[in-house]
């Protein structure tokens, strides 16, 4: 957004100077073959109203409604004409046109055009014709946003007296190297280049350094950069603005020696840019925007920052940077906007910090800042310091950082800080502009009083969560203590004790999360009441046992998972999305007015004693639920009956989880028509018969039919249709989860023997259990085609016949158990090409013959072949005869789809590990949550939303 707001008042800047000769009348009317030039390529083009100014309050129209014949085309809207009535000037910027630029369009006639501004328009697609090279005179041309595509033609090189070239915002647009290198070899006079979102990946870095000495403006945001920028650019005698930001392929790092001149701004964020900061940036006396965010830069800050005395702007965040801060921001008055969040700094907040009284945004968060504070404190009062050194005693947040005058936004979550939130309490205290205050993932300690709170009186945004020894408690005075702005508070993970009435007054909140507390008791009906605006509540992990009253009557997400609930279910507000009451001992039925939530997106009731069936109008809600529906989780109930087939109808349903109850049915094959199932799980209930129907599940990725009582033979074509567990795609960016923003899926699965709850489902996870039934007959040979599978189970049947040698196609499974089955024949040597196998369980079979020993199938144990007499050889204490002895596995040649799934798999980390992996994955949300998870869950979209427009918006003034 900035970047765009930038570039129009570039462009702005230019047409202010045609906008000006607009008040000069020519001395003599347009002349008639220019005027006919301009008509007719008003003709060739069709106009609407133009909204490409709406973000920036610019006021759109129709410039072209004023072109009519018979008039002087000088006195045009967006029209310039010279004293001899040559049109030298046309601002178009923001029109409404679309259509094509035509290669024969009379607008290269207009030889004496100086000034050409076509951003904002649309022209279909069409590529830059050549014939722009005929309008030598050009000084300004602006053809940014306007859907051009193809290539640039290498004829704009001839416009060599080009002082300001915009082509940006047209990503289909494409630069070749040779083009390229004309065109920077011939603009000589080129001041302005801008060329963001477009496509310059063939475009090699070092043909930069061809630039003009009179380059000011440098825009190469967005456009797919590779390779070594070249440092010597930094170095050119002009240059005020360089923008290289989202080009991650990018590489490159920042002068180390002789680096001064007037740049003013400098963005180097998401590169690759890597190396430490280096002192010469003290010597770039006019900066005034450093944004270094998500690069790669490593070492520790340069006491050269702190002579960067007009810097309004500075963001070093997603870096590598680490030790201490340096104390050196006693000049820096001008301060605006400070990001140093999710590197490795230690140690303590600097005190100079503290003369930042222009700062309005300062974010520490994800570091490792520890809540003591340095001895040089010289300068201050005699009480500050004696503030400081309480604070210096205590271990607690500086106090200091509660006394900037400016300061807005202040972000010091996942740190080290410790001890007591005094300074809030201190009458020293104006923090009286700040609206978003986050201290949470710390080690304070403490009583918050709520009418301590009252100083923040303009706070929107309040997050202390998981500081495990914090507490907050009403004022026994009875003292006035809203928060009469606030819109979020969270307290999750500290050590409340009763829910915050004293936020009734409160007319603005919007989310309230007070989950993992020890809160005890109901919810009382004069507790809920207000709060007509709340959005979000969250509840969960606490001791509730009942609730007289949901609080909020236009409430989108209610959770209560995890508290010791009893009673029917609570009657939800008629807006909720997401009702999630899982792990409470609710009872009785499911009331059919459930279904009269027609926006309800997922819908958990998991672990609690519901009996009765599954309600008919699942399926059959409002008008727009089966759109909606998305997650329906009644697993550990005690549900009987049916699946009602109404459920066919939530045509958007991806997980379907009913496990563990008495549910009595056939195999539900009708579900297949629900394109989007992911997950369906029927574990543990008394389904019964063949698996018979019509199968397709395109999109499923985990069905567990097991501990049921399930017969005949398992069908090949139920594998057939199964295409989400073939040739998974992995993101190379990190793990995905099944689920939305707020609410992910959790399922449990049996590995080794043993049942696992997965907090969390990787996308990538894949498995087929078909564990304890009564299913008879061969395993399918069409499962050796689903080699993304990570899981196979079809332990504890009456399965027959040799295990498919297809199995070992199956490049990424990493756990398979076939045990307690009729199986028989030898072991295929096939298996040993299962490289990411880390469980395998053949015991108690029919097996005969040598065990492979090929690859790592020897680091198996006893137990994965024990109970088949006829096997031999290690780990078996029974040797083989010499005419057993094992053979060489056959040659195979796994296919490029297999190879480039188990390289991705490694590159991930995946590989063997995945079992493991997911099983601590459970251990860290239950247990504890390391660095790198805070990082990943605490950052939801909805707070960078806020960081980034409260970023953007400071960046803009």
């Amino acid at each position: 957004m900035v970047y765009l707001i930038l570039t129009f008042l570039l462009g702005f800047f230019n047409s202010s100077l045609l906008s000006l000769s607009l008040v000069l009348p020519p001395t003599h009317l347009c002349r008639p073959e220019q005027s006919s030039a301009l008509l007719n390529f008003k003709s060739n083009l069709s106009a609407s109203i133009s909204n490409c100014g709406r973000e920036l309050h610019v006021p759109s129209f129709r410039k072209t409604d004023s072109w009519d014949e018979g008039t002087d085309c000088c006195k045009w809207e967006g029209v310039v004409c010279n004293k001899k009535g040559n049109v030298i000037g046309l601002d178009l910027s923001c029109s409404g046109l679309s259509g094509s630029l035509l290669s024969n369009s009379s607008l290269f006639s207009l030889q004496n055009l100086r000034w050409l501004n076509l951003a904002g328009n649309y022209f279909g697609n069409s590529e830059i014709p050549s014939e722009f090279g005929k309008l030598r005179s050009l000084t300004y041309l602006n053809l940014s946003d306007t859907g051009l595509t193809g290539l640039v033609p290498p004829e704009i090189s001839l416009l060599s007296e080009l002082v300001s070239l915009d082509l940006g915002q047209n990503y289909p647009l494409l630069f070749r190297n040779h083009d390229f290198n004309m065109l920077v070899q011939n603009l000589t006079k080129l001041e302005i280049m801008v060329l963001d979102g477009m496509n310059l990946s063939l475009v090699v870095p070092y043909s930069f350094l061809n630039l003009t000495i009179s380059l000011k403006h440098l825009s190469l945001s967005h456009c797919y950069l590779q390779g070594n920028f070249p440092t010597q650019v930094f170095h050119l005698p002009y240059l005020q603005n360089i923008f290289l930001c989202s080009n991650p392929n990018l590489t490159g790092y920042l002068p180390e020696t002789n680096w001064s001149g007037p740049l003013r701004l400098l963005d180097v964020s998401g590169t690759s840019f890597s190396k430490g900061l280096p002192d010469s940036i003290g010597n770039l006396k006019h900066l005034k925007t450093l944004n270094l965010d998500s690069c790669v830069f490593m070492g520790s800050i340069p006491s050269a920052l702190g002579n960067l005395t007009k810097i309004t702007f500075l963001d070093i965040s997603g870096n590598m940077l680490q030790g201490q801060i340096p104390d050196v921001f006693g000049n820096l008055k001008v301060l605006s906007f400070m990001d140093f969040s999710s590197n490795n700094f230690s140690s303590v907040l600097p005190s100079s910090a503290f003369n930042l009284t222009s700062l309005t945004f300062m974010d520490f968060s994800s570091n490792f800042l520890q809540g003591t504070l340095p001895n040089n404190i010289s300068g201050l009062s005699y009480l500050r310091k004696l503030h400081l050194y309480a604070n210096l005693l205590s271990g607690g947040v500086p106090g200091w950082l509660f006394s900037l005058p400016s300061l807005e936004y202040l972000d010091l979550h996942s740190n080290k800080l410790n001890g007591p939130i005094d300074p809030i309490q201190e009458p020293n205290f104006v923090l009286l502009n700040l609206t978003s205050l986050d201290l949470s993932f710390n080690n304070l300690s403490g009583n918050i009083k709520s009418c301590m709170l009252v100083k923040l009186r303009n706070l929107s945004s309040l997050d202390l969560s998981h500081n495990s020894f914090l507490s907050l408690t009403s004022c026994n005075n009875g003292a006035n203590s809203t928060l009469p702005m606030i819109i979020e508070f969270h307290f999750s993970s500290c050590n409340m004790q009763r829910f915050p009435n004293f936020l009734n007054a409160s007319k603005y909140l919007q989310v309230i999360d007070l989950s993992n507390n020890q809160i005890h008791g109901s919810i009382t009906k004069w507790e809920a009441e207000g709060w007509e605006n709340l959005v979000t509540l969250n509840l969960s992990m606490n001791f509730l046992t009942s609730v007289e009253q949901i609080p909020g009557k236009h409430l989108f997400v209610l959770d209560l998972r995890s508290n010791s609930l009893q009673g029917p279910l609570p009657t939800p507000p008629q807006n909720l999305s997401y009702l999630l009451i899982s792990n409470n001992e609710l009872v009785g039925e499911i009331p059919s007015k459930i279904c009269n939530l027609s926006f309800l997106s997922v819908l958990d009731l998991s672990k609690n004693k519901l009996g009765g069936t599954i309600p008919d109008c699942f399926g059959t809600f409002g008008d727009q639920l089966y759109v909606i529906l998305r997650t329906l989780n009644l697993n550990g109930n005690q549900l009987e009956g049916s699946i009602p087939q109404s459920l066919k109808n939530c045509y958007n349903l991806e997980v379907l989880d009913l496990g563990n109850n008495n549910i009595n049915d056939t195999f539900p094959y009708w579900l297949g028509t629900l394109t989007n199932l992911e997950v369906l799980v029927l574990r543990s209930n008394r389904f019964h018969g063949d698996i018979q129907g019509t199968f397709s599940f395109s999109s499923l990725q985990m069905i567990d039919l097991s501990r049921n009582e399930f017969t005949g033979h398992i069908p090949p074509e139920l594998f057939e249709n199964l295409n989400s567990m073939k040739d998974i795609q992995v993101d190379k960016s990190g793990p995905e989860y099944i689920g939305g923003d707020y609410y992910q899926d959790s399922v449990t699965v049996t590995m080794k023997g043993s049942d696992f709850e997965l907090a969390r489902i990787l996308t990538i996870f894949t498995i087929i259990d078909f564990s304890s039934n009564r299913f008879k007959g061969p395993i399918p040979k069409a499962i050796g085609e689903l080699n993304s599978l990570i899981v196979l189970n079809f332990s504890h049947n009456s399965l027959t016949g040799n295990i498919p040698p297809s199995l070992g196609k199956l490049a990424a499974l990493e756990s398979l158990d076939l045990s307690s089955n009729k199986l028989q024949g030898r072991i295929p040597m096939q298996l040993t090409n299962l490289t990411f196998l880390g469980a395998l369980n053949l015991s108690h079979n029919n097996l005969e013959g040598p065990i492979p020993l090929a690859n790592h199938f020897d680091t198996f144990t006893n137990d994965s072949f024990a109970g088949n007499p006829g096997l031999c050889g290690f780990p078996l204490s029974k040797t083989c005869g010499k005419d057993q002895e094992p053979k060489s596995p056959p040659s195979t040649v796994a296919d490029e789809s297999e190879i480039a799934l188990i390289w991705k798999i490694a590159a991930m980390g995946y590989g063997s590990g995945v079992v493991l992996g997911l099983s601590m994955g459970y251990i860290v949300f239950t247990t504890g949550r390391p660095r790198w998870v805070v990082k990943m869950i605490k950052r939801n979209p909805e707070k960078r939303m806020r960081r980034r427009i409260h970023r953007n918006g400071r960046r803009e003034d």
